[in-house]
């Protein structure tokens, strides 16, 4: 079982770089901004200039099998149980 990801980045060098990090949290935000957001995001994914990483598909009836493998595998992109 994994238990978190390893990086090969040098921290120092990322702050003689100046890098910094960057967030913010949606559910502060009022829902104009989230209109804004989602209305943005969808139009990135329709026309394909954004894809989302998806690690497995489920069936439904594996839902279990599917959280399991989120649990354990803690896989890199999305993991979709489809209906």
């Amino acid at each position: 079982m994994q238990q978190g990801v390893e990086t090969t980045n040098d921290v120092t060098d990322l702050i003689w770089k100046g890098a910094g990090i960057r967030s913010f949290l949606l559910f502060n935000e009022p829902p104009s901004v989230w209109a804004e957001a989602w209305t943005t995001v969808t139009a990135l994914l329709a026309s394909g200039a954004v894809k989302p990483i998806v690690a497995k598909i489920f069936p439904f009836e594996a839902a279990t099998d599917a959280l399991r493998y989120l649990i354990e595998e803690r896989p890199l992109g999305r993991v979709i149980v489809s209906l």
